[in-house]
């Protein structure tokens, strides 16, 4: 143990030992001092010190390339280098590649060795995992700066999706298994940003159809989701088609917030008055009060590289998250018919 927890005082004095911090440091050290300096096990403050240094770890890793969309692509381990499936993922992964995605995996053998391989190192990250049979990195990621290992699965599986533009499942076992269900939980509660999701299958396979037309038919039979969750997932045999299903979420749509009660999705163009009224057609349903709205510099406290980004603003019913794909699938589709006039700030509302 380490004796009695901090005070207050002793804290904020250790804070203003250091450089001025901005707020969002500040909350940072003064939540790791207290928990520091707190009564805890050793073996707690052991655990809680580790994850720390794989969070720093994968944030160093990452920082570099954040403006680069990446797609993580999960599979088993165990598939051979003559199986049609790791050949269906290495292709993709490659596909992927030329359409300027990098790819992230777990950076163990089968699968995951088959999408670095499509990639290139060059292109590709690993999330390796401490396990007690050591899972060893695969030669394409040996020693590449795009490399490390976690102690725990959730830190990984958090960079995963932290990272990760989209993601494709393919063939696996359990732990493929755990991820495609954690993916699909955090996006139908509305923890993690939309993103398309592939059950990516080769020529003549049927890994995911016993999945899709069994365990995901009796889960909405039996009210445990809802038909509409379906439309998280995207099932292919086709590369070209898994590809374009990616891209083309990111047509004109950027990214995702939360301000307050609003959801914010921003995006490259602002929409046409008839596209935005269409969208409010379809869709109004959806929302517990108000409209779609357009708005541009609103909020204020948005990053500063965002700000000249268009904005939709909506109040979805919370419960309704699992829409949030097909509103954004549509406003990419109304934005490709806005061939002509768009709206600018001084003809829509600011705030």
């Amino acid at each position: 143990m380490n004796g009695a927890p901090p005070t207050q005082q002793q804290i904020e004095q250790l804070i203003s030992q250091l450089a001025p911090p901005t707020p969002h440091q500040e909350t940072l050290i003064r939540e790791a001092l207290t928990l520091a300096l707190g009564d805890y096990e050793r073996a707690d403050i052991k655990m809680v010190a580790k994850v720390m240094r794989e969070l720093r770890q994968g944030l160093e890793v990452f920082a570099p390339y954040h403006e680069t969309r990446k797609v993580s692509i999960f599979g088993s381990a165990r598939t051979s280098a003559d199986d049609p499936r790791y050949q269906q993922a290495r292709s993709c992964a490659e596909a992927l590649r030329e359409a300027g995605f990098m790819i992230i995996t777990g950076g163990g053998g089968g699968m995951m060795q088959a999408a670095n391989e499509g990639a290139g190192e060059r292109h590709s990250f690993a999330i390796n995992i401490n396990l007690p049979m050591e899972q060893q990195p695969n030669p394409i990621m040996v020693g590449s700066p795009r490399h490390f290992y976690c102690q725990y699965f959730f830190t990984r599986k958090l960079f995963f999706l932290k990272e990760s533009s989209a993601v494709v499942l393919t063939p696996g076992g359990f732990g493929t298994l755990d991820e495609a269900f954690e993916t699909l939980t955090l996006l139908q509660t509305g923890r993690n940003p939309p993103l398309p999701v592939v059950l990516l299958e080769a020529p003549g396979d049927d890994y995911w159809g016993p999945f899709l037309h069994s365990w995901v038919r009796r889960l909405v039979r039996d009210g445990l989701i809802d038909a509409d969750d379906q439309q998280l997932l995207f099932h292919t045999d086709s590369i070209e088609a898994a590809v374009t299903h990616i891209r083309d979420f990111y047509y004109n749509y950027h990214s995702f917030r939360y301000v307050g009660s609003c959801i914010l999705l921003r995006m490259h163009r602002a929409l046409s008055h008839e596209a935005l009224a269409r969208l409010n057609a379809e869709f109004s349903d959806l929302l517990c009060k108000g409209s779609i709205e357009q708005v541009f510099g609103w909020p204020k406290s948005d990053d500063a590289c965002y700000a000249q980004l268009p904005r939709l603003r909506l109040h979805l019913d919370r419960r309704r998250m699992n829409s949030l794909l097909p509103i954004i699938q549509r406003m990419n589709a109304l934005s490709q018919l806005d061939q002509t006039t768009t709206p600018t700030p001084d003809d829509t509302k600011a705030v």
